[in-house]
């Protein structure tokens, strides 16, 4: 049923999101990797799930919350999903989370995805990621963070993903691209960085702050 209702909302989807032209900074080599991108709200998960051009053989990071019907009314209260300084937001508080819990959860379950967890579980989300991307599947992650309402820190990011550089070029025997994903909804473009990998024989915690630093340089379009 996941996929039947996958395919048959991919076409609805893509008439209520905007109509992105994609670019490539250079040509996809057909290497499983990783493409990280910008969140923007729930606009991003639905360019990349219903738009991007690698749709079929990617797999995205999709927290847990909102793939439960019980859990999504909290998940919509604590997402910032409206000013919580808005004259309308007990109202919003009341109505917004049990509509989109009726509408949310199936949609998202349908899509190619892997659950990530903020408990004891998180380590699930690694090790299905390791899987996937060895059976030749890509992973997407959104790893940006938020200050506030509509507002990611272009400073700041989840660095926990990270850890999947080292250990699949461990077991792989070659290194894991990371593709920086820039979805601009201004200009109505998804531009698709050229990709990057860690250093070898370099500890990943030194190498860190120059990882985070390339992903939102390509995330959030900074010089």
């Amino acid at each position: 049923m996941g996929k039947i209702f996958y395919r048959i909302a991919v076409p609805l989807v893509r008439l209520f999101i905007p109509k992105l032209k994609v670019e490539w900074e250079v040509p996809f080599d057909g290497e499983p990797c990783i493409f990280v991108a910008n969140h923007e709200r729930a606009i991003g998960p639905l360019e990349m799930a219903a738009c991007f051009p690698l749709r079929s053989e990617s797999h995205i990071w999709i927290y847990a919350a909102p793939l439960s019907r019980k859990t999504t009314p909290d998940y919509v209260r604590n997402d910032h999903w409206w000013d919580e300084n808005s004259r309308l937001a007990l109202l919003w508080s009341a109505v917004i989370p049990p509509l989109v819990s009726l509408i949310l959860p199936p949609i998202l379950r349908s899509v190619p995805h892997i659950p990530v967890y903020h408990d004891g579980r998180a380590v699930s989300a690694i090790k299905e990621s390791l899987r996937l991307l060895q059976d030749g599947k890509n992973v997407v992650i959104f790893p940006e963070m938020t200050t506030g309402y509509r507002q990611p820190d272009p400073e700041k990011m989840n660095e926990g993903w990270l850890m999947l550089l080292p250990m699949y070029a461990r077991r792989a025997g070659k290194p894991l691209k990371v593709w920086p994903v820039r979805l601009d909804l201004e200009n109505k473009k998804m531009r698709i960085r050229a990709p990057f990998v860690m250093e070898e024989n370099i500890p990943l915690r030194d190498q860190t702050p120059d990882l985070s630093r390339k992903v939102l340089r390509g995330i959030f379009d900074l010089p």
